[in-house]
């Protein structure tokens, strides 16, 4: 398949993201375990570019906006946000120039609302971020969790109306959550209700349209702890992603004939 005339898709990653940890030659793991895989083997070119780990959302989508433009100049794109990356990614479409080169924008167990976890994490981990803020290190992006903030920044970051945008919010039942996040996913489950173990779905959903409700829990959400070999990808975050390609395809289709539903 000629895969030079279809969009390509970018992959944001969250905090604490980054492409692949080698050893050597070895590559020990990825973010999007399998996923670009996946997606080039239905005929996109997908790019999964790396950004600053903990800074916050406004410095994070400069960095992808410059990283795109190195791999696709000029190209129209379709962005894929996991986490933070969905944040990003709503920053990188406000930003100047961007308006018209983002043809989809997808966002997959992103806080937009916040998660009351930030919360927790700043009274435990108070002394951490004053040593963090003391050697100059950007860690904004914790910051931007708080559920205060974070909806601050919901009500004031236009939501683009000219492109189709969509969500993926993980409501996993407590006995399908993967065991490094059961404590969370109970906590949260307690004060605020239905969550993937990080991000509260409410929180999840409150921007674009509903693409699939597949229970996926957070890391799943990135094909880790899927129980697969390899890279291939479990069936619920196969059927994630096959429900994004659909929804890029009908951005496509839409696009083509100059239409927006």
């Amino acid at each position: 398949m000629d895969t030079s005339t279809l969009a390509p898709i970018v992959l944001a990653h969250g905090l604490f993201g980054f492409t692949k940890i080698q050893l050597g030659p070895l590559t020990v793991a990825t973010y999007f375990r399998g996923v670009p895989e996946f997606l080039r083997a239905h005929g996109r070119r997908v790019y999964v570019p790396r950004v600053h780990p903990t800074a916050g959302a406004a410095r994070r989508a400069r960095k992808l906006a410059e990283r795109i433009d190195g791999v696709f100049p000029g190209e129209r794109v379709h962005l894929i946000g996991h986490s933070m990356g969905g944040r990003d990614a709503r920053e990188l479409v406000n930003l100047p120039g961007w308006e018209d080169r983002v043809l989809s924008l997808t966002t997959i167990g992103t806080p937009h609302l916040g998660s009351p976890l930030a919360e927790h994490a700043q009274r435990k981990l108070g002394p951490v971020y004053e040593v963090l803020r003391a050697l100059d290190w950007d860690h904004e992006g914790f910051l931007e969790l708080l559920p205060d903030r974070a909806m601050r920044w919901h009500e004031e970051t236009a939501v683009p109306d000219h492109i189709p945008c969509h969500h993926v919010a993980g409501i996993t039942p407590p006995d399908d959550v993967c065991r490094v996040l059961r404590r969370t996913h109970a906590l949260l489950l307690r004060e605020i209700g239905p969550n993937d173990g990080l991000v509260p779905a409410r929180s999840a959903a409150a921007f674009g349209h509903e693409l699939t409700s597949t229970p996926v829990d957070h890391l799943r959400q990135m094909n880790w702890y899927s129980g697969q070999r390899g890279n291939a990808l479990g069936p619920n975050v196969q059927a994630i992603y096959r429900s994004i390609l659909q929804g890029i395809v009908e951005s496509e289709r839409e696009a083509a004939l100059g239409v927006r539903t």
